[in-house]
């Protein structure tokens, strides 16, 4: 995700330049940097409540088949298609709005994660060359290869000298580091590594005290909010939480995993999990306010009456146009007046080619002998075996 997280990383690198070029203080333009793309991922998170809305709304309706065609996997899977075609439901649709907030994700972290490169626009080939010197430094430290500009960042400020003469670093660079404000409230150094107050020698003053704090604090927020999204989505949806199972224990472990990372990390890393966690937390508490179920199930039964008018595409429209060629092969009659005999529940006899009037039940075993010919044909077609599991 390497090339990903740079692609998106760079645009909004110079948010964060922007931001710190007016505040001028690393722990300011962080906050304002997370409540700015938190800002832009609302439409995402609003579509995602909307979807899981449409879905809760949606699971009794699937429960119920599930119970009734237990023992025919092949007709279940019949109805639960006819049943998403029937509601205008994207089974997919809850988790798409994921997919670019990950990638979102990414060039955030990016953007956190190399201030050099990002706020202090300083080139690669300048990095690498600090790279090189700071590296023993950090020798056995599994981290500094993954994020070494954070670790830079602290060395610079600890050990100027070291760095001048050597090959490829220039006094420009040095003085851009050595000028970066990254304190937090003119007390925390967000590049220091919080489990560094252990080591023998630590004054135990306010700043020793705030960086221990922040490992702790980014921890327990990520934990109150995992609370809270489960409480939300028991209410909204108990179904489909109970289902969560052994997912619902990995989100309680990941905030005590995170306060692990946050210690090993510079404090940069803790403090922005601090800010994101906290600004989705309101963001969420917002969001409940302003969509509350009722008001998301209506907005979720206007889109559904907007795409009623709209004509279906993607595979449901592949499917239904086989199932109307199907039909007019059947009926011998063109695909409008396929319409009005599935309608009526009239079919054409094969021998006499009169039309006669089906039952239900009769109509119903009448449409699953055309959907189970159309699933054949489909199977002929790409070379599958089909077996009907609807046969005795």
């Amino acid at each position: 995700m390497g090339f990903i997280s740079e692609l998106i990383g760079y645009p909004l690198g110079f948010i964060m330049w922007a931001i710190y070029q007016v505040f001028k203080n690393y722990g300011i333009a962080i906050l304002l940097f997370t409540i700015v793309t938190r800002l832009v991922m609302v439409p995402l998170s609003v579509k995602q409540q909307k979807s899981s809305a449409a879905m809760a709304a949606f699971s009794p309706k699937l429960e119920k088949l599930k119970k009734q065609y237990a023992n025919n996997p092949q007709k279940l899977q019949e109805e639960q298609m006819k049943l998403y075609a029937e509601e205008d439901i994207n089974p997919m649709a809850s988790c798409l709005p994921l997919i670019p907030q990950l990638l979102f994700l990414y060039g955030i972290f990016d953007v956190v994660y190399r201030p050099l490169t990002h706020i202090l626009h300083i080139s690669k080939a300048e990095v690498e060359a600090l790279k090189t010197v700071a590296a023993p430094l950090f020798e056995g430290n599994t981290y500094f290869n993954a994020r070494p500009e954070l670790y830079i960042l602290q060395a610079v400020k600890d050990n100027e000298a070291l760095f001048m003469g050597a090959n490829g670093v220039t006094a420009d660079v040095l003085d851009k580091i050595a000028g970066f404000d990254n304190k937090l409230f003119g007390l925390i150094d967000l590049g220091a590594i919080p489990k560094s107050v252990f080591e023998a020698g630590t004054v135990w003053n306010a700043a020793a005290i705030g960086l221990i704090l922040i490992p702790i604090l980014s921890g327990l927020i990520q934990l109150i909010m995992t609370f809270y999204t489960n409480a939300k989505q028991k209410k909204l949806n108990p179904e489909a939480a109970a289902q969560m199972g052994s997912m619902n224990l990995m989100l309680y472990i990941m905030p005590f995993f995170s306060v692990w990372i946050a210690f090993s990390y510079p404090a940069g890393i803790g403090y922005y999990w601090i800010c994101s966690s906290l600004v989705g937390f309101i963001q969420s508490i917002v969001l409940n306010k302003i969509y509350t179920p009722e008001y998301v199930a209506k907005l979720v039964e206007k889109d559904k009456m907007k795409k009623k008018n709209k004509k279906k595409s993607g595979f449901m429209q592949k499917y239904n146009e086989l199932l109307q060629e199907e039909l007019k092969k059947q009926n011998g009659s063109s695909s409008n007046n396929n319409g009005r005999i599935a309608a009526a529940g009239v079919v054409k006899d094969e021998e006499t080619g009169e039309e006669v009037k089906l039952s239900k039940s009769q109509l119903k075993e009448y449409e699953r002998k055309i959907i189970a010919e159309a699933r054949r044909k489909q199977a002929e077609k790409y070379g599958d075996e089909y077996i009907d599991d609807d046969k005795d």
